[in-house]
């Protein structure tokens, strides 16, 4: 039977109110670990042990990249040879057990080494959150994505089902805290030539891009401006881009907080 491991990174969010991880407990075939990011929250250790799965705390929040190379060092550790497949997942996506299956289906074909669910979030008139379009420093929603080119497909980490050998001689990379983590991946492997298939089942996020608190606002801008920086560094036409990116970025928290130490930032 080939593994099957699941990675959750949670943020101060108690895994009986996190639909992610009740999800994921009920699929028995599925080791999950649990990446515990949290700030607040305390969570249930006794929980995830009884459910047959793994808890590592991160002693605080490390960010993304760090919760993920965590979680794949200690499958490595398990399974030296790095078999099977591996999925990802916020704490607050909502997984029908269709997916689980069309991942088991996926699997059984074994056709491709990166599979990208469906994933929608609150705006559809503006198309899927996930897959996405990526061309050269372009990335951006689409509302057709089957017409994609492999070659164009990118996507987030939500449900992201991930084939365990690609990560023998790759780590995700640290310096990204939060944002783009996913795409730097699928750039990166993009440019080893891996395989990518969109898989025909859709996930619901339950995801805000838009904070009015001005204060937690300015704090996400802060990891956002950061990563974004870290993303396009390896170009002028990235660095331009990215500065146009961070101006109409600003431009959006201003018009949701109306606070104008955003312009400073």
């Amino acid at each position: 039977m080939v593994p099957i491991y699941a990675v959750l990174v949670d943020y101060n969010k108690p895994l009986e109110e996190s639909p992610s991880y009740q999800a994921l407990r009920r699929q028995k075939d599925i080791v999950t670990i649990v990446c515990d990011n949290s700030t607040q929250v305390e969570l249930d250790q006794n929980l995830v042990q009884k459910d047959g799965n793994v808890y590592l705390s991160m002693h605080g929040n490390r960010g993304l990249s760090k919760a993920y190379n965590r979680a794949l060092d200690h499958i490595e550790e398990e399974d030296p040879v790095l078999e099977g497949f591996v999925m990802l997942f916020d704490d607050d996506t909502d997984i029908p057990d269709s997916y689980f299956d069309c991942v088991r289906q996926m699997i059984k074909k074994n056709d491709a080494d990166i599979f990208l669910p469906l994933v929608a979030d609150q705006d559809p008139k503006l198309g899927y959150l996930s897959p996405s379009i990526m061309k050269d420093v372009y990335i951006h929603r689409t509302k057709e994505p089957f017409k994609l080119k492999e070659k164009e497909l990118c996507g987030i980490n939500s449900g992201m089902l991930i084939r365990l050998s690609l990560f023998e001689n790759y780590r995700y990379n640290e310096d990204l805290f939060l944002d783009h983590v996913d795409h730097d991946f699928i750039r990166s492997m993009r440019r080893r030539n891996a395989r990518i298939r969109i898989m025909n089942t859709v996930l619901e996020q339950q995801f805000s891009a838009y904070e009015t608190d001005p204060e937690k606002a300015l704090r996400r801008f802060s990891i956002f401006k950061k990563d974004i920086r870290e993303f396009y560094k390896g170009s002028l036409k990235g660095r331009i881009y990215c500065a146009y990116v961070v101006f109409r970025h600003k431009a959006s928290i201003f018009v949701h907080t109306k606070d104008w130490n955003i312009w400073l930032q």
